[in-house]
């Protein structure tokens, strides 16, 4: 940094001689700022407009500009930069950066505007997964973002979970969603993008309870939901469900769907090679099938455990396949088995059926199972619990909290999770008892029908 650079700085810490008193942020977070007119019109077109006689608030001979709209940490970041040529990004939070880049086209900074995009860009997936919905948010209607605005809606669309799984999707706006929708390359099964639909739908509208309850809504609550998602549904590809995922996910709420959609849709299930539906195929989707040897779980649930196997590697579904290791009524259920045919076999899959009601429960452990009486550290493993087999929307995870006590090794018993306790597994009675898992609702003890073990292979 030159002198000149670095006294220009000392006189904005000192401020001595200041002329300018900037007012930024709002709700408890403000702060006021204490520059030098001269210095900022110098280096901001805006600032010399900002200062202009029709324009500037004058007390005391100084002027007064109110910024509510940009954070106390985002005008230091501008301040040191217009003072002494200071950009380092790298020493910032994610959403220092971004509010960084709105205020530098606002306040007709190009050169800053240019470096931050870059920044942001080469950053990308570090952004796009601290708050995809934000950063979408923030550039969507801004030209000078469209070069970012490109590249975000690239990745999205090769690694959708980065949105569709985020926790603030349903704050996402209509016509951000409806871009994606619109895309043949949104590389996500028709059955996820329908269930995002509905979930967000649900969101907007405080009325309506979880889509998890929709056996309870009334009539006036599914026209309710139709006007929410009338655009949304026009771009659902109906034609790319398998038909037992049409019949158990969407005929539910067959209600929502226009009359002249649902005709055609009848027709092609009908009689499919004589009828050319309206709607292509998603080019990044269309050859994702998954095949599974399981009596236990179904191609559907298998669709969604596998979005969950591994959220840092997007869209595990078109890439894993899984491998029978073990079958309960077939191999046995004892836990000798267990290890004798899934030790040292690298990540594996758990489903098990009770002997009563109609649920899927098991998990997912990324390391090798041994013998060795150990636990296993991963951030990765995960319980799940499908409540009902035929309802999509009553699976729930629960990722391990407790990351030393991930999986338990252990010649007594076969598959244990958490400190021997979050799902215990011996012959054909189970067990469980939260620990380090969050509770989904696993039944303290049950007995099994059958179980299987599958190799998880990429």
């Amino acid at each position: 940094m030159s002198v000149v650079c670095r006294d220009l700085l000392r006189l904005l810490d000192s401020e001595k001689n200041y002329d300018v008193l900037l007012c930024v942020g709002e709700e408890g977070h403000t702060k006021e700022f204490k520059a030098h007119s001269l210095i900022l019109c110098a280096r901001s077109t805006y600032f010399a407009a900002a200062f202009g006689e029709e324009w500037a608030k004058k007390e005391d001979n100084k002027y007064i500009l109110n910024k509510p709209n940009v954070t106390p940490a985002t005008m230091d970041f501008i301040l040191r930069y217009l003072y002494g040529g200071v950009v380092d990004f790298g020493s910032q939070r994610a959403s220092v950066v971004l509010d960084v880049l709105m205020a530098t086209d606002e306040l007709e900074l190009l050169e800053l505007l240019n470096d931050a995009q870059l920044y942001i860009i080469e950053k990308k997936d570090e952004f796009l997964n601290d708050n995809p919905v934000k950063i979408l948010r923030k550039i969507w209607l801004h030209e000078a973002f469209i070069p970012l605005r490109n590249i975000c809606i690239d990745i999205i669309c090769k690694q959708p979970s980065i949105l569709f799984d985020c926790d603030e999707f349903c704050k996402i706006p209509e016509s951000i969603l409806m871009h994606f929708l619109q895309r043949d390359d949104l590389d996500l099964p028709e059955v996820f993008i329908w269930r995002s639909i509905l979930e967000w739908g649900v969101a907007q509208n405080h009325e309506l309870t979880s889509v998890n309850n929709s056996s309870n809504w009334t009539k006036d609550d599914f026209v309710t939901l139709e006007k929410t998602l009338h655009q949304c549904l026009r771009h659902v590809r109906y034609h790319s469900f398998q038909p037992q995922e049409f019949c158990e996910s969407v005929m539910p709420y067959k209600k929502l769907i226009p009359k002249d959609i649902r005709a055609d849709i009848i027709r092609y299930y009908m009689v499919p090679e004589k009828n050319t539906p309206q709607w292509k195929h998603r080019s990044g989707t269309k050859d994702h099938s998954i095949k599974i040897d399981s009596l236990v779980i179904k191609v559907t649930q298998l669709d969604l455990i596998s979005l969950w196997i591994d959220t840092n590697q997007y869209f595990a579904h078109k890439r894993f396949r899984y491998e029978l290791l073990l079958r309960g009524t077939r191999d046995g259920f004892d836990n000798a088995t267990f290890h004798n045919l899934c030790d040292y076999k690298g990540p594996t899959l758990i489903v098990c059926k009770p002997s009563s009601g109609n649920a899927i429960i098991g998990g997912y452990n990324p390391l090798d199972w041994t013998s060795n009486g150990t636990y296993g550290n991963t951030d990765r493993s995960f319980l799940f619990h499908i409540k009902d087999i035929n309802d999509l929307n009553s699976a729930q995870i629960a990722r391990v909290t407790n990351n030393v006590y991930a999986v338990y090794y252990c010649a007594s018993y076969g598959p244990c999770f958490g400190c021997a306790s979050d799902l215990v597994t011996s012959n054909t009675n189970w067990s469980s008892s939260t620990s380090c898992y969050p509770s989904i609702g696993i039944p303290n003890s049950f007995t099994i029908q059958e179980y299987e073990v599958f190799k998880v292979i990429s």
